[in-house]
């Protein structure tokens, strides 16, 4: 009996222990996870305090100007907010980063908050392609900064731009310049530039720097009046194949003498062979001052003129000689010289130096050229044609005298006539500045 007592003692000793040991041993272990949660809690509001005194420097250092913050900060808001995004992109944007400017090209136009956002990325994509120097780019990115297309005005910076363009030989820039110098908005206008850079692109070939370097000679933009002056340019665009430079031509022909009528018959025709709408019924008023035998004869250079017409690029001046030697016609021809100081840029930049060159342009002698590539047997009988038509009409005194006053009618009608309509048709893209 005694024995079992001590043995249940001893269990019940130890068992004591064990319980008092586990005790001792979880309040041990509860006190350390107690702890090391405080210490977790205390790391992390440190880490917390660091992380916003790190983000607060970030925005500070952006704010002042530090680009890698700023393109950090951008990226994070990507995920976030689009319009943050874009927010930090433009400070970085506006410090030339190309990162950034690329960033922007893609992100604006995906901008919920921005209905003009489309405008913005193409903005920017003109300033990335800009910075390789190319002609359009750069006309484009300065025609954006004129008109604030997606960002805000700067005219002094669209048009540095756009003249660099000019410059390099982009018509497109030539013609925005030409018409710049004598808009309205513009407070500095310069009709000289305008017609220095409309000739420019008139010598470059292109149709529409032809006719209005012509509307400056008929309207006495940046030059002296010269109908002859504006005829050749006119027929210089015609030879292009252009209807509207076409039918000018033939405008410019009214009014004069019955040989010049004979001229604007030929080209009221070819306009409307050209597709002009209104040709046709010019033409048909034009015929009344013209001789039935010239009128054959006219329509017999039109239709040669046509087919020579019909088939592009035309030489130049090819048309202009025909016409010379069919109608003995003294034809203006600009100096070499004038032109070649034209396209090196000479009217570009420095006012006097460009009234000296207007100055020696309009002291050119107009030449009558007696080369042709057209055939010398065509040629002979389209002259055969339009003498029989001048010896008729001084063998018949009668003739002579109606003739006259039909010309007298047809002048009084030329200096009334709306020359708006026309020209403002070649001049639209005005409207966009």
């Amino acid at each position: 009996m005694s024995n079992l007592v001590i043995g249940l003692s001893l269990v019940g000793v130890v068992l004591a222990w064990v319980i008092v040991r586990y005790s001792s041993v979880m309040k041990t272990q509860r006190s350390k996870v107690q702890e090391q949660s405080l210490k977790d809690q205390k790391y992390k509001r440190v880490l917390e305090k660091a992380r916003v005194a790190e983000r607060e420097d970030k925005i500070f250092k952006a704010q002042t100007g530090h680009v890698s913050s700023q393109l950090s900060l951008a990226k994070e808001y990507e995920l976030t907010s689009i319009s943050q995004a874009i927010f930090w992109y433009r400070k970085a944007a506006g410090l030339e980063n190309e990162i950034a400017q690329n960033a922007l090209a893609r992100l604006c136009r995906h901008d919920p908050e921005d209905s003009d956002g489309e405008a913005k990325s193409k903005y920017w994509e003109q300033v990335v392609l800009a910075k390789r120097k190319e002609p359009e780019a750069l006309y484009q990115l300065g025609y954006y900064q004129v008109t604030a297309y997606g960002t805000e005005a700067d005219t002094d910076a669209g048009i540095k731009n756009i003249v660099v363009a000019a410059e390099k030989g982009y018509v497109e820039a030539q013609l925005f310049l030409g018409d710049w110098y004598v808009a309205e908005i513009n407070q500095q206008k310069a009709p000289l530039l305008a017609f220095g850079w409309r000739v420019r692109a008139a010598i470059s070939h292109d149709v529409k720097g032809c006719i209005k370097t012509a509307f400056c000679y008929q309207s006495g933009v940046g030059v002296a009046k010269d109908r002859a002056r504006a005829i050749y340019w006119l027929e210089r665009a015609a030879e292009m194949g252009s209807g509207e430079a076409q039918f000018l031509a033939a405008k410019m022909h009214l009014g004069s003498d019955a040989n010049d009528t004979a001229i604007a018959y030929v080209w009221f025709s070819i306009a409307h062979a050209f597709g002009h709408k209104t040709a046709r019924s010019e033409r048909d008023d034009a015929a009344q001052y013209v001789g039935i035998e010239s009128i054959l004869a006219s329509q017999s250079v039109a239709n040669s003129v046509y087919k020579i017409l019909r088939h592009q690029p035309v030489a130049l001046h090819t048309v202009i000689d025909l016409l010379d030697r069919v109608y003995g016609r003294q034809s203006y021809r600009p100096v070499e010289d004038v032109l070649a100081s034209l396209t090196a840029g000479e009217l570009s930049g420095d006012t006097a130096q460009a009234d000296a060159i207007a100055s020696r342009d309009g002291e050119a002698e107009c030449v009558n050229v007696p080369d042709s590539t057209v055939s010398s047997e065509q040629d002979s009988g389209l002259e055969r044609k339009s003498r029989v038509k001048v010896e008729t009409e001084s063998q018949d005194d009668d003739s002579a005298d109606t003739s006259g006053a039909q010309n007298a009618t047809a002048t009084k009608e030329y200096q009334q006539q709306n020359w708006a309509t026309s020209w403002d048709s070649l001049s639209t893209e005005n409207d966009k500045l």
